[in-house]
């Protein structure tokens, strides 16, 4: 296993929610499509000291392989709960303002 990293953003997402348990259970893995790991997903928030959420999902398989990373910096940097659901509502008759 690789060892934990030392994560330079300390007041990063990624600080907060990759903890220990976190990484011993999900740092080895690799996702299918295309190899891509927890380590490569936060490496902004292990090589630089000011990123605010400090992760980045490398191919579909991360969000899914990596939720309980990904799901809730998404939540905490969106401000929405863990069962929000997006809607998508492609009738052209509601849309308001200028698209001139």
């Amino acid at each position: 296993m690789a060892p934990f990293p030392e994560i330079k953003s300390k007041h990063s997402l990624v600080a907060k929610h990759v903890t220990k348990e976190v990484w011993d259970k999900l740092g080895d893995h690799k996702t299918a499509t295309s190899g891509f790991t927890l380590a490569k997903a936060i490496a902004c928030a292990t090589s630089f000291d000011n990123q605010h959420c400090g992760i980045y999902a490398g191919d579909w398989d991360s969000y899914k392989d990596f939720a309980a990373v990904f799901d809730p910096i998404i939540q905490e940097y969106h401000g929405i709960s863990a069962d929000a659901r997006h809607t998508s509502d492609m009738d052209v008759s509601k849309l308001v303002g200028n698209v001139n």
